[in-house]
């Protein structure tokens, strides 16, 4: 499946530029840290919505036509529309099958709600060609400027790397795909990446941050250093594990203040970064 997924994400995506913010960079040199955490969408990938798209996009009927007309499915206008209301509401009606549960952040995972969307409609579709389609249409997505550098830095001065991200099964090929490396050669361990559709939890739940945490065995949260563009899914629940943090600022389209957020409250970052290169350069 990753084959399928790194194809179709390399067709799909083109070159974007991140927009500049009006923030500037806070980079107080800290000491200690020996591990540090990426949030992947609006940090380590510009992301065309600002984040991964079946959690925070409109729906878009034009991304659903044209990926179901790469598999020969066309789709009436009118019921294209209707048919992506129901996909919709099928995310909503799982999250609250979790949240029934005891899960206040719920996750869905993705390819499980369009085989249900499409048993529904009676199509004949590969679901994992058509989740990835539409994603890649509703958000776009290409790596951030500097991110190789700034891995690269990191992994030769010894720190370890890992990811803490709402996503989904084919966000780690976005690395692959359009990065040229796959997460080992970039350092990531499998065991230091939590993502949130294996765990069908989603940040900003602290549950995420202390599975990462008890991966990092022999490290206090204090030596590790969260990097993440949005205060409340990012920084909050990062801080609230005892880690230290960096707020990406590095776009316009994905940074996300929260001020008056109540989970976001009076915590401040320890640095606030403008480029990823600006990373390595804080450690003391």
């Amino acid at each position: 499946m990753d084959a399928l997924f790194n194809q179709r994400i390399r067709l799909l995506s083109k070159p974007m530029e991140p927009r500049a913010t009006e923030l500037q960079p806070r980079l107080p040199e800290i000491s200690g840290i020996r591990a540090v955490i990426f949030d992947v969408y609006g940090t380590c990938f510009i992301s065309g919505s600002g984040d991964i798209g079946v959690s925070t996009a409109d729906p878009k009927t034009e991304a659903l036509v044209e990926s179901l007309k790469e598999q020969g499915v066309e789709l009436p206008p009118d019921m294209a529309g209707s048919s992506l209301v129901r996909f919709y509401e099928l995310i909503e009606n799982r999250h609250q099958d979790l949240k029934g549960a005891g899960t206040a952040y719920p996750e869905i995972r993705i390819l499980d709600i369009w085989e249900q969307w499409r048993r529904e409609f009676g199509l004949q579709v590969d679901v994992p060609q058509l989740a990835i389609d539409v994603e890649c249409r509703i958000n776009p997505v290409w790596p951030m400027p500097g991110l190789i550098h700034a891995l690269e830095q990191l992994q030769a001065g010894g720190v370890t790397l890992g990811i803490v991200s709402n996503a989904q099964v084919f966000t780690p090929c976005l690395f692959s795909a359009l990065a040229g490396h796959g997460l080992a050669d970039l350092g990531f361990s499998p065991g230091h990446c939590v993502w949130s559709w294996r765990l069908q939890e989603a940040k900003p739940s602290p549950r995420l941050y202390e599975i990462l945490l008890e991966s990092l065995e022999g490290m206090a949260p204090h030596e590790c250093l969260y990097v993440g563009n949005d205060m409340r899914n990012d920084i909050a629940p990062a801080a609230k594990v005892g880690m230290r943090t960096a707020l990406f600022a590095g776009d316009a389209r994905s940074l996300r203040l929260r001020e008056g957020d109540p989970l976001v409250g009076e915590i401040q970052p320890d640095v606030v970064v403008t480029a990823l290169s600006q990373i390595p350069g804080v450690f003391s």
